[in-house]
């Protein structure tokens, strides 16, 4: 009988030590993938954000608070923080959103851009869906930020290239014309001067020079290749900037 009692009392003990060593190594498990999801997250150049809004606290990522500009929890996140970042510009475009996901229940998704504290601009593609309660009202926020900046800044750079790419294509067929317009102009001047009509060769001067200071006014205006509008400009005896 004493044998029995002892057993019994045992069991809880072994029970609740299992129990302990059980929940040690689930925490242990959730950290380490809290870890691999951190550095998922850092490779991406992406972060998440849970906000409940009845508390207006924000739950974000260690990665979303770098994409901020900050030190994993070294700020008190809310939608307030949140708004305080967004550029100013993008402010109503954001809360619009926000607003229409709220009030249907949709998924939304934006590309904003946020302030950083030491005033750096970054681009970020947001995407996120409301959680509602058992009655159908929304009480969180939960969502993903994608730091897209470096993108954005290669299609501007891309788009500048292009840009200016086509201007000098278009100040060289300018530079084209001039060429051809001055040599004819020049060779008529010159046939009218071994004539002996000095008149008539002075005026195929002055309409030559006159048609190419036009067309270098619009290489100018265009903005074309510099080294171009000079070399041009030498050709035809007149300053660039003139």
């Amino acid at each position: 009988m004493g044998t029995g009692e002892g057993t019994t009392q045992q069991a809880p003990q072994a029970d609740a030590g299992e129990l302990e060593q059980r929940l040690a190594q689930v925490t242990s498990e959730l950290a380490d993938l809290r870890a691999r999801v951190d550095n998922a997250q850092r490779l991406a150049v992406m972060g998440d954000y849970d906000w409940h809004i009845e508390t207006d606290t924000n739950t974000w990522s260690d990665q979303l608070f770098r994409i901020y500009g900050y030190e994993p929890g070294t700020i008190q996140a809310s939608y307030e923080v949140f708004m305080q970042h967004v550029h100013p510009e993008d402010r109503d475009k954001v809360r619009a959103v926000h607003q229409h996901a709220y009030a249907t229940g949709e998924p939304y998704e934006m590309v904003e851009r946020i302030v950083r504290p030491d005033g750096e601009v970054r681009h970020l593609a947001s995407n996120g869906q409301v959680v509602t309660d058992e009655h159908g009202n929304p009480i969180r926020f939960r969502g993903t930020c994608i730091d897209i900046t470096e993108r954005v800044r290669a299609e501007q750079r891309h788009e500048q290239v292009a840009v200016r790419l086509a201007s000098a294509e278009q100040a060289r067929r300018q530079a084209g014309e001039l060429n051809d317009n001055v040599v004819q102009g020049l060779t008529a001047a010159l046939y009218a001067a071994e004539l002996g009509d000095l008149r008539r060769a002075k005026a195929y001067v002055e309409e030559t020079l006159a048609h190419a200071s036009r067309i270098l006014d619009d290489l100018v205006l265009a903005g074309g290749d510099s080294d171009l509008q000079r070399d041009v400009a030498a050709r035809i005896g007149r300053s660039p900037d003139a």
